[in-house]
């Protein structure tokens, strides 16, 4: 699969947001430093899908490397290696049903980023993953997005992780919830378009 490192964007996009419901603010915070935030490096990891715009993979992936570093997994959600959707072999993100994973805190830019990721059943085939971007920042928790399982590797649509106009730096944090009553579901990949506006 062709990845290539940051060169010249495509500023045209066409977005299909999938956000449903709004839930009440997380407890609150503490003062949140933004200060270290940069541009991070950025890959075109779904090419092969027909999508060549540009992202950052979450804290604790690499590049079909989902190495889990800084993650919190519970509930039965493990790595596991597994046959990645080019052929390779590659570490990826297992969750049974009802298991949970929250990654790292990252930073995001400002404008309308979006996520996509990865994702099949491993098996059982009921169910999807609720995805659900928090804001450490405002201490907001967004909207929850169900990412549906597929039998094969499949690019889930855009996600909003950030959403509304909202300038600066902003310190996120994603958890996933998988679904279903029997399902075993894997992600790999999640990656965040930091600065994409559309």
């Amino acid at each position: 699969m062709k990845r290539s490192l940051f060169g010249a964007r495509a500023l045209a996009c066409s977005v299909f947001l999938v956000v449903v419901a709004v839930a009440p603010a997380q407890a609150a915070s503490s003062s949140i430093d933004t200060s270290s935030c940069s541009a991070p490096p950025v890959f075109q990891p779904f090419l092969a899908w027909g999508d060549s715009n540009w992202y950052t993979m979450v804290p604790g992936e690499g590049l079909d490397n989902f190495a889990g570093a800084g993650w919190v997994l519970s509930g039965g959600a493990k790595i596991t290696t597994q046959t990645l959707a080019d052929g390779t072999t590659g570490l990826v993100l297992d969750m049974p049903s009802g298991s949970k994973a929250v990654s790292p805190e990252m930073c995001i830019g400002d404008g309308y980023p979006i996520a996509k990721t990865l994702i099949r059943y491993g098996s059982g085939s009921s169910g999807s993953v609720a995805f659900t971007p928090y804001d450490l920042t405002t201490d907001t928790k967004l909207g929850t997005m169900q990412l549906p399982g597929r039998v094969n590797w499949s690019l889930t649509p855009p996600v909003n992780v950030l959403p509304g106009a909202i300038s600066g730096w902003h310190i996120m944090q994603f958890t996933y919830v998988a679904g279903g009553k029997n399902s075993d579901f894997q992600i790999y990949d999640f990656a965040v378009d930091p600065r994409m506006r559309c």
